[in-house]
């Protein structure tokens, strides 16, 4: 007997998340919790029907079906590592089963075995595969079927797929779970009804949900190594000119200073408005062109202005092209000055950005272009800059 669509799906994504989970994983510097964990939880179960037998055997066809039923299941696992839990579980149902008609009686049904859980991002999506198989027993109640007595106690097989969600509760790593399960099970037919009869075979859904609870103190992360008493030459403010130059002690940390030790006044960049390309290209507009010139004038008239080039993009595209485009066009605008005299030596540097940045939203297409821009930041001031 083939497995149905539902198991092959449910097999298909809990792989799928197994074989994802190493891709996906992070490491975001908290230690991983490893401690093992009981995980109580209560179930329902959609059980499925079957028929066994045919008319010439003692007990003629006959046709099995099981009553939807609660139940419930207990779980101790441990986390391997950043992808995988294992675990040892066992489960537990009463559902009711009535053959050929005849009045139910309790049937229970239950399994001991071992669960693989899969998280392809354990700490930023709690979302996690499941691949189990157990073996257990099924009584299903009666005495006798037709007048003739039967067994009790069939063995039973289970293979589980499904999919679970977890939820940290508190910091010391309590956790809600659901899960849906596809439960593949198979019930060996001969130890109720003696040799002959083929195996029973259920296509059973269950949906769980319950608590995970840690055991013992949660892990705790390492402690920073205190820094080493200072030796020799002190720089109190940190700006990287000791304290017998440093002529403006005090300076916020991460303030460029000159040697000194004093912040360092720097001029605004000036963006280039109007200084465009054509579209998914590093070619001048003529537009830019018009632009070029007029700014080249202005550096005419700052002979000793050195300035350094930048170039952004908007969030179209992917990161790196769009790094890329951004350098190619800044490298176009140098190429554009320099052709028309003004010197190389003034210009410091070339730098693409790509689409860091943004002085606007990139939701809209106004913001978008006012993301896409050059601009002039002087290295060296020099004489005032006018006329840009």
């Amino acid at each position: 007997m083939q497995f149905k669509q539902p198991l092959t799906a449910c097999v298909a994504g809990a792989l799928g998340l197994a074989f994802s989970a190493g891709a996906f994983a992070q490491d975001n510097g908290t230690p991983q919790d490893k401690r093992f964990y009981v995980a109580p939880m209560v179930s329902y179960g959609f059980f499925d029907s079957d028929s066994v037998g045919d008319s010439s055997d003692n007990f003629g066809r006959l046709d099995v079906n099981n009553d939807d039923s609660l139940g419930g299941s207990l779980a101790i696992g441990k986390p391997i590592n950043s992808w995988l839990n294992l675990e040892l579980y066992g489960f537990y149902f009463n559902p009711d089963q009535s053959l050929n008609g005849q009045d139910a009686a309790d049937a229970d049904l239950y399994g001991f075995g071992l669960d693989a859980l899969f998280f392809p991002a354990r700490d930023t999506f709690p979302i996690y595969g499941i691949l189990g198989a157990a073996w257990g027993k099924k009584d299903p109640g009666y005495g006798s079927i037709n007048g003739n007595n039967v067994g009790d106690d069939a063995d039973a097989d289970f293979l589980d797929a499904g999919v679970g969600y977890m939820y940290t509760l508190n910091d010391y790593g309590l956790k809600v779970r659901a899960e849906y399960r596809y439960r593949y099970t198979t019930v060996d037919s001969a130890d109720v009804l003696g040799a002959g009869y083929e195996d029973q075979r259920y296509n059973d859904n269950i949906v769980s949900v319950g608590l995970q609870i840690p055991l013992g103190a949660p892990p705790q992360a390492p402690q920073p190594t205190p820094p080493p008493a200072p030796t020799g030459p002190q720089d109190s403010d940190g700006d990287g000119v000791i304290d017998a130059n440093d002529q403006c002690p005090g300076t916020p940390r991460g303030t460029e200073v000159d040697a000194r030790g004093c912040p360092i006044q720097k001029t605004a960049p000036i963006v280039l408005k109007g200084v465009t390309f054509e579209f998914d290209s590093s070619k001048l507009t003529s537009q830019a062109q018009n632009r070029l010139d007029n700014v080249i004038d202005a550096l005419n008239a700052s002979p000793a202005v050195d300035f350094r080039i930048d170039g952004y993009t908007d969030s179209i595209g992917t990161e790196k092209y769009n790094q890329g485009l951004s350098q190619r066009r800044v490298d176009s605008v140098e190429s554009y000055l320099t052709n028309h005299g003004i010197s190389s030596t003034r210009i410091t540097g070339t730098m693409g950005h790509g689409e860091n940045n943004p002085v606007a939203t990139n939701e809209t297409a106004a913001g978008r272009a006012q993301n896409r821009r050059v601009e002039l930041n002087v290295t060296d001031q020099g004489d005032s800059m006018s006329g840009m």
